[in-house]
């Protein structure tokens, strides 16, 4: 009896240590792997899937946008207005440094974004637009505001970055620093961010 007591627990014991260390594995750096990455992020900045963007992407900028938009929907709009042209083409795949080498093309957003954040910063010191970020009316003027402004662009916008890869727990994380964020966002997201300085 004790000798199949101590073969039970010795077989719990192993199953324990066998999901144990399945629970603690991470998703390997591959180039398929990476390369998958770059599109799952790539769709999810032109849907502008929070989900997605949260898991997949390191962004000091996306992440402030993205808390914004779960409780205004302005900000999500202007997440799908800014990436939805935006295409990220994988160049090379570095595994043994962890980056991946991508061109992204988007509309020149640049200049549109900078009138609009000039636009505002002579209409608003930056605590009354720390005021306004609650403001619905507000917040869905100045969208308009700068749908029109987009609208208007036809400039084309490429630029080629390499990304830092790093292991998540379940998935790859692309990260992206001020010139990755601006490159994605056709040269908008650092005007954007001018607005709180």
């Amino acid at each position: 009896m004790k000798k199949i007591i101590k073969t039970v627990l010795c077989f719990l014991l192993a199953a324990i240590s066998v999901f144990s260390f399945a629970g603690c594995s991470r998703v390997q750096v591959t180039e398929d792997n990476v390369i998958q990455t770059v599109a799952d992020v790539e769709q999810a900045l032109k849907t502008f899937d929070i989900e997605v963007l949260e898991k997949n992407v390191d962004s000091e900028t996306l992440d402030n946008i993205i808390e914004y938009s779960k409780k205004h929907s302005q900000f999500a709009q202007l997440g799908v207005l800014l990436f939805e042209p935006m295409t990220m083409n994988v160049e090379s795949v570095d595994v043994k440094n962890q980056t991946v080498t991508v061109t992204v093309t988007n509309y020149d957003y640049s200049s549109t974004a900078t009138v609009f954040v000039s636009n505002l910063k002579s209409s608003y010191t930056p605590v009354q637009l720390l005021n306004k970020i609650n403001d619905e009316n507000f917040l869905n003027s100045q969208l308009s505001d700068l749908v029109e402004l987009m609208g208007m662009v036809s400039d084309g916008y490429e630029k080629t970055l390499t990304l830092k890869v790093e292991k998540g727990r379940k998935n790859l994380v692309l990260v992206f620093d001020e010139e990755a964020e601006d490159a994605v966002s056709g040269g908008a997201l650092s005007s954007i961010k001018d607005i709180y300085k």
